[in-house]
């Protein structure tokens, strides 16, 4: 589930309030003349009439009610009012300037406020009181309170200054994360203008002249500008630009990048002097220079030699992004893939990102056998077995039945020798398994060659024939750490009615051990580790713990791979991963 702040689709029944005494006797005949108000809240399409109540206290007060459905709760409904549906009126801000009104957040009413048709109405003089928020330029260090200061310019002005605001240590404001500050300026001037006119206004930042850049959902929506209707008020507290305080955190991050791949082709060489990483993103300009560029280091005597890294520092708003790539020299080059990204941290502290596989290619060692003749013990149980021709197994011992295993042909696999067929059982010899005393457990040990798949397919047999399953229904299982392996014991005919396959890594449990430890099991192999963390938050820094790949933890026959891990007071919680 997704959560965020978002607009919801409104409802709200707007009624509009319009004064038509300036154009009685000259532009509008009651009566005869029609009214009406267009705007967003129908795509300014056809108006909404207004009609008047000539037994009212004013007569010439012209209302409607309209159902706004198009317009977001709490955004911003734009409006003019027509003569005749053909003559908009112009307002105090300007003859272009539509009128404009903040929605309830939640939906419902809405009441305008009077206004008189094209600002016509008498001449007040208002007090309006204006709140600006500048943490966040603070924060960013484009606002300085001993040396710059804000101002008010507006419609009301001539776009000129209308004053300076002064900081009121006594207004405090809270940020979507809870921290609060004191960076509220003020100011109250006397704004002249007709009774309800409409009036655009911005903030600027002197004595550098920027001008702020209101949200859409604070502005008029042509021209950026905010809005207010004249009358004596205090206009909400609002951030420069729209921008609140954000929470800046400094994120201490070490980038990892694995070069197995890059080595194995040839391509990279580890302890070469022109063999070199870089790490080029928008944090130091996409600096690739071979002279001042962030250049990534590796641990010559580790067991992860083959991986690179570089610690960085940067500052910035919490969840924020940034962008980056891996470059590989000699030959300046660059990850071929898509850019890519680090999110910061909601707090300050260590971040780590990786390891990766550079340009995300895998290689091939994590899935191909890659010493010479590994060998790999293999082990059935025949108890009671009858074989698909039914060929009942001899359970005694020394049995008078043969046992051979099939899919591993000089080394290879999945690579098959031919079948015998019935009466004719026998099998090559190399492939006739020896049966363990006083059991009815038969037992092979067979090289597998350099390159072959981890994920070996084969097949049992009794007397040479394939009769231990159907076509294509055989045994799969995993090498899971070099260079020698023993497979767990399988059961003749335990394919079931499909192929058997094992999972490549998972089922992770915990158990209590001695001494302020616990015990984790895990169906282990090479590529695959645990990493540890102290919460499950989606921006918890996960530690690698290397140690427990199986290419450096020795996966126990059968597949499990096991550690003890001391633990504390607080939560701890442990997960397998893969290369990325």
């Amino acid at each position: 589930m997704l959560l965020g702040a978002v607009a919801a689709s409104a409802d709200t029944q707007v009624t509009f309030q319009v004064d038509m005494t300036e154009q009685i006797g000259t532009s509008f005949t009651p009566g005869t003349d029609t009214v009406s108000a267009h705007g967003t809240f129908n795509g300014w399409g056809a108006g909404v009439n207004l009609t008047n109540d000539i037994n009212a206290a004013n007569p010439n007060l012209y209302t409607g009610t309209a159902d706004d459905a198009t317009d977001a709760n709490g955004t911003v409904l734009i409006y003019k009012y027509v003569i005749d549906n053909s003559q908009y009126e112009g307002t105090f801000a300007g003859n272009s300037v539509n009128r404009c009104a903040y929605l309830p957040a939640g939906g419902g009413s809405l009441l305008l406020p009077a206004a008189f048709y094209g600002d016509a109405g008498p001449t007040i003089t208002a007090n309006v009181t204006f709140q600006i928020d500048m943490a966040e330029q603070i924060n960013l260090n484009v606002f300085d309170t001993n040396a710059d200061t804000v101002e008010v310019h507006g419609s009301f002005s001539g776009w000129g200054s209308e004053g300076t605001l002064t900081s009121d240590p006594t207004i405090l404001t809270t940020n979507s994360t809870g921290i609060v500050t004191s960076n509220v300026y003020v100011g109250t001037f006397a704004i002249t203008g007709p009774t309800n006119g409409t009036a655009e206004f911005k903030y600027v930042m002197q004595p550098a002249g920027s001008w702020e850049s209101p949200l859409s959902k604070d502005s008029d929506g042509d021209s950026g500008n905010r809005f207010f209707a004249i009358t004596t008020q205090t206009l909400p507290i609002v951030s420069f630009s729209d921008v609140p305080l954000a929470v800046t955190v400094t994120n201490i991050i070490t980038f990892e990048v694995d070069m197995t791949a890059q080595i194995e082709v040839g391509a990279f060489t580890n302890g070469n002097s022109s063999s070199q990483v870089l790490l080029a993103g928008d944090f130091n300009g996409w600096n690739s220079s071979l002279s001042t560029g962030t250049f990534m280091t590796n641990n010559p005597t580790s067991d992860t030699s083959n991986i690179y890294s570089a610690v960085v520092t940067i500052t910035d708003a919490a969840g924020a992004g940034h962008y980056f790539k891996y470059i590989m020299e000699p030959g300046t080059d660059w990850e071929s893939i898509p850019n890519r990204e680090v999110i910061l941290m909601n707090t300050s502290g260590n971040l780590t990102y990786g390891p990766v596989y550079f340009n995300n290619a895998a290689p091939r060692p994590i899935d191909y056998v890659s010493v010479t003749n590994c060998m790999v013990t293999f082990t059935v149980e025949m108890t009671n077995a009858v074989g698909t021709d039914t060929t009942v197994f001899d359970n005694a011992y020394p049995s008078s039945d043969s046992i051979y295993i099939n899919g591993l042909n000089g080394g290879n696999d999945p690579s098959w020798w031919g079948w015998g067929a019935n009466p004719f059982p026998t099998g090559p010899a190399a492939y006739q398994m020896t049966q363990i005393p006083n059991t009815t457990l038969f037992t092979i040990t067979l090289p597998v060659n350099y390159g072959v798949y981890e994920n070996l397919t084969y097949k049992y047999s009794i007397n040479g024939v394939d009769n231990e399953a159907g076509f294509n229904d055989n045994h799969q299982r995993w090498i899971r750490s070099l260079p020698n392996y023993t497979m767990p014991v399988d059961t003749f005919g335990s394919q079931g009615s499909s192929a058997q396959a094992e999972l490549l890594a998972g089922n992770l449990s915990a158990a209590p051990a001695a001494g302020n430890q616990v015990q984790l099991s895990w169906l282990g192999r090479r590529g695959v580790h645990l990493q540890t963390a102290t919460s499950l938050a989606a921006s918890a820094v996960w530690t690698d713990q290397y140690l427990t790949d199986g290419t450096n933890l020795i996966v126990a026959p059968g597949g499990m791979a096991s550690t003890n891990y001391p633990i504390g007071p607080g939560n701890l919680f442990f997960r397998l991963v893969g290369p990325q």
